[in-house]
């Protein structure tokens, strides 16, 4: 089952998964991809939400269930700290809608956690869309903060958040980012991709002020 599941991804045919097998067992296997390379681990992401997806008004407690176990995969007590947990809640949150409100808070004041790889964090953010915003936390500021991270990653996928959330407040950083000739390799479409920074950051720009009008 986990060849098949493998052939799945690589395909990103995740309408198969509903059909192979206990969803239980493929939501089980899936997450054993979020331990391996980073593509696996996006689109393994990906598919959970698809998956969660299609089975939350038959089975919404197995969904939830779903989501605490990625908290308890971020979980020092854990043993093992699971990269693309994060990932996971930000493509059930995308699904759940109105739904996702009590994983709100917990979910935003990820980015608090410095033990948690960042990035992936913002990933997940910009994922669920703006209803993170209403967390009780001021998450717009910390998103600003990260646009002056060493790390490039995390400055490229601060601007993909910020796109996705619409903070217009970025724009002035964001101008300044236009310099910023940094190439990075980030997760989009279903693809890791070559992209500069400064090109992020003119497309937020230009996505940005078109909002304001």
């Amino acid at each position: 089952m986990k060849k098949e599941i493998t052939e799945i991804l690589k395909n990103r045919e995740f309408d198969k998964l509903i059909k192979i097998g206990n969803i239980k067992k493929t939501l089980s296997i899936l997450i054993s991809f979020l331990y391996g390379d980073e593509l696996s681990m996006f689109r393994a992401a990906e598919a959970i939400g698809y998956i969660c997806k299609s089975i939350y008004r038959e089975n919404p407690e197995l969904v939830k269930e779903t989501i605490r176990r990625m908290y308890w995969y971020m979980n020092e007590e854990n043993g093992g700290y699971c990269m693309g947990a994060p990932i996971v809640i930000g493509e059930i949150g995308r699904v759940m809608g109105e739904d996702f409100k009590d994983f709100i808070n917990p979910t935003a004041s990820l980015i608090e956690n410095s033990e948690l790889e960042t990035r992936y964090v913002v990933y997940s953010l910009g994922r669920i869309g703006k209803r993170i915003l209403e967390a009780d936390l001021n998450l717009k500021d910390k998103l600003l903060k990260l646009l002056g991270d060493p790390n490039p990653d995390t400055r490229a996928y601060t601007i993909k958040t910020i796109h996705e959330l619409e903070i217009e407040e970025a724009l002035p950083k964001l101008r300044e980012m236009l310099y910023d000739e940094t190439i990075v390799r980030i997760y989009d479409d279903g693809y890791l991709k070559e992209v500069k920074i400064s090109d992020l950051a003119a497309q937020c720009i230009k996505s940005l002020e078109v909002g304001k009008k």
